[in-house]
């Protein structure tokens, strides 16, 4: 499209070299007004995300968020939108039940695990396989309080990168690497084994499990296999002790929790769009306020211009009672046009009544003195 035609997120992006060919095609969304104020409302609750209710997305867009403001300061309607939407993601997280239950694979495996103990925190964690999902497993386990986490991968630098990456992070349990020849023992000294590598072939065999099950003594075992095709070979599970889980499993836990999540959408759609419905509440009175301040000055001026007269004229004590009195009428004058202005059934009608407004008082315009033997003829006596 022509550049007049873009909207401005497009030449923004433009400016900074990001390609808007990827925000015009089909999978671009391109929204204004009220339509995309509903829409960074409704992603910040996690109602547009892949996975209904993932709050991940909403903090995407509080880090983006922070990043503007520190470019700059941000015009008062988009403060107050992105303000909004995070108090509206608040809201539906903490009023109703769509964040609940794990949706995801990596997480299904870690509340699946929750299961196994009393307390994750007494017991130690194994991860092998440091890819995308195995990282996004291990921060799931720190954030449950795991006791301590050791990682096994076939590149032992990319074990150690992932080491440091959740070392970084909150967590202090202790988490350290191990070499993938030393497999068999981490699995003896683990609690519950978390396993996704790319492997083509089982990975983890009857006899290292054998091993593993006799070290153990009888202390149970649980294999959490989420790998494509599967990394544990399935007869281990023959082994006292040694519980197998795989993605069946995790499947029917995220399609539960996921239906789970869509009996909350009603709720939370109330909430939204009841902070909808105060945002333009809002955005009407900062369309109203700079008419009704200047109709307020006006009023204020009379009142100050003929209160000066009245202070010549009577004790301070008369003054005070009279200037109490105009107070009180200027509030009661400007509550009937508010009341009107703000229940306006269109934008076009309230503009048509502020313009009213405006023409009737000419607000706007320099204010002259009126000649004093004008006002003095309606001051009191």
């Amino acid at each position: 499209p022509d550049a007049p035609s873009r909207s401005a997120l497009a030449r923004c992006l433009e400016m900074v070299g990001v390609d808007i060919a990827l925000f015009e095609g089909e999978y671009g969304l391109q929204l204004e007004g009220a339509a995309a104020v509903r829409h960074l409302f409704r992603v910040c609750a996690g109602l547009e995300s892949m996975m209904l209710g993932e709050p991940q997305v909403g903090g995407q867009v509080k880090d983006a968020y922070r990043a503007a403001r520190e470019l700059g300061p941000l015009g008062p309607i988009t403060l107050r939108a992105f303000q909004g939407s995070f108090r509206a993601g608040k809201r539906v997280r903490t009023e109703t039940r769509i964040g609940e239950g794990a949706v995801s694979i990596a997480f299904a495996a870690v509340e699946l695990a929750r299961k196994f103990f009393a307390d994750l925190g007494d017991n130690r964690a194994l991860l092998v396989g440091a890819g995308e999902t195995g990282s996004l497993a291990a921060r799931h386990f720190l954030a449950q309080g795991i006791g301590s986490l050791t990682i096994v991968n076939r590149s032992s630098e990319r074990a150690r990168s992932l080491v440091a990456e959740l070392s970084a992070g909150e967590s202090d349990a202790p988490i350290r690497p191990r070499p993938w020849e030393e497999l068999g023992q981490a699995i003896a000294e683990a609690d519950v084994v978390l396993t996704t590598t790319g492997a083509t072939e089982p990975v983890i065999l009857p006899p290292m499990i054998a091993a593993a099950a006799l070290k153990r003594r009888g202390k149970p075992l649980f294999l959490l296999d989420i790998a494509v095709p599967r990394d544990v070979h399935p007869d281990v599970s023959n082994h006292d002790g040694v519980y197998l889980f795989g993605l069946e499993d995790l499947d029917d836990i995220v399609t539960a929790n996921l239906a789970a999540r869509r009996n909350e959408l009603d709720g939370a759609d109330l909430i939204i769009e009841r902070e909808l419905g105060e945002f333009s509440g809002w955005m009407q009175d900062l369309e109203l306020r700079p008419t009704v301040a200047e109709f307020r000055s006006y009023l204020e001026q009379i009142k100050n211009r003929e209160m000066g007269y009245v202070r010549k004229k009577q004790s301070e004590e008369v003054a005070a009672a009279v200037e109490k009195s105009l107070e009180i009428f200027i509030k009661s004058l400007l509550k009937r046009p508010m009341v009107q202005l703000k229940s306006a059934s269109s934008s076009r009608e309230r503009s048509q009544h502020l313009d009213s407004l405006r023409r009737l008082f000419e607000l706007g315009r320099s204010e002259t003195e009126e000649e004093p033997g004008q006002s003095a003829q309606s001051s009191p006596k």
